[in-house]
């Protein structure tokens, strides 16, 4: 071969090598890129999954703080309940009552009734309507207001409602309170204090109390006996002398 083909065949070789050092080179530059898109893409999760707690914290940090919020609002706000119940047991007189047991004053209390009450008992009608027509401006912590409302004749009336919704309205230190709405039957009082002697619970007691002493009487008596009989005998023979001697100065006058 001559100089000039051998110089030609050297610069193929030489091309050729240079031409697979670049394809060598592209595929490890490739395989770079790559690994270098994939570690950009594993560095983006990364950062998505740092945001995504991060705003997940942020959201139950904010939940939290509500919550202690409104738990703290909630123990510092008055607790108005309306009822209708036996005040005092044995009377017989069912009450409209109004209790505060809050820590807190309550203001402008609102209470409605549906329906609207009526009693058994005409002249009573007009008097729990006119003290529920207006706002209760204030009523401090523990504050009860006792209506009277009706008596056990209204289950034999037969023709008034014993159910009713109820829904109160009060402003705390805080601001307006919690609306609260609920029922009451009073169905349940039917089989309760109602009917129930005004002086029951004095005359059980005093029925115990003379139980007690009964049963304390008769274990003094069995302790001594003994001592009981001897005193009676004096008592006896002390009669006994006493009536002789009142015979004998009549038989000697």
């Amino acid at each position: 071969m001559h100089a000039a083909e051998w110089i030609a065949l050297a610069s193929g070789v030489v091309a050729l090598g240079a031409a697979g050092i670049s394809v060598q080179q592209a595929w490890t530059a490739s395989k770079s890129a790559k690994h270098s898109d994939r570690q950009a893409q594993a560095a983006e999760e990364q950062v998505r999954i740092a945001r995504e707690q991060l705003r997940q914290a942020e959201r139950v940090h904010r939940e939290q703080l509500a919550l202690a919020q409104r738990v703290h609002r909630e123990q510092n706000e008055p607790y108005v309940v309306v009822d209708l119940a036996v005040d005092q047991p044995g009377t017989g007189l069912v009450a409209l009552i109004v209790h505060n047991s809050g820590p807190t004053m309550a203001r402008d209390v609102r209470i409605r009734f549906t329906p609207e009450l009526e009693s058994s008992l005409p002249q009573l009608t007009p008097r729990v309507r006119n003290a529920l027509s207006r706002p209760i401006s204030m009523l401090p912590p523990g504050r009860r207001l006792v209506y009277p409302f009706d008596t056990h004749q209204r289950w034999d009336a037969g023709n008034l409602p014993m159910e009713f919704d109820v829904t109160v309205d009060a402003t705390g230190p805080a601001g307006p309170v919690e609306q609260l709405t609920y029922r009451i039957d009073l169905q349940v009082l039917a089989e309760a204090l109602v009917g129930e002697r005004p002086h029951q619970r004095i005359e059980s007691s005093l029925g115990e109390i003379a139980d007690k002493v009964e049963e304390l009487a008769s274990k003094y008596g069995q302790a001594n006996s003994e001592a009981i009989r001897a005193e009676h005998r004096r008592e006896r023979e002390g009669r006994e002398e006493r009536e002789e001697c009142q015979s004998s100065e009549g038989s000697n006058e």
